[in-house]
């Protein structure tokens, strides 16, 4: 393939997503233009992403989890007076 038959993509990813990925492509002898290049034969020749876009349990797990601290009635304190005060409140509530 010449360089005129080519198209450069560019993309905007985080860092450190970025960092990590390329430790395990450099694992396999592979780097991201063979990647790519192979995902996209993949998608062309199936006609559909070859993989499912779905959470993991875990990562379910966590959204549950965050959402049930969000909604509830918990504050969120960072001030330790304030914190030590509301401490305090939860012991007298217990006498």
């Amino acid at each position: 393939m010449t360089e005129d038959t080519k198209k450069r993509i560019q993309i905007k990813i985080d860092r450190d997503l970025d960092s990590n990925v390329n430790a395990v492509f450099e694992e396999l002898g592979l780097n991201p233009s063979v990647v790519v290049t192979a995902l996209y034969r993949r998608v062309a020749a199936e006609g559909r992403i070859p993989f499912d876009f779905k959470l993991t349990d875990d990562e379910k797990a966590r959204i549950d989890l965050a959402r049930s601290a969000y909604n509830s009635n918990i504050p969120v304190l960072s001030d330790p007076q304030k914190i030590e005060k509301y401490l305090a409140e939860d012991d007298e509530d217990e006498d």
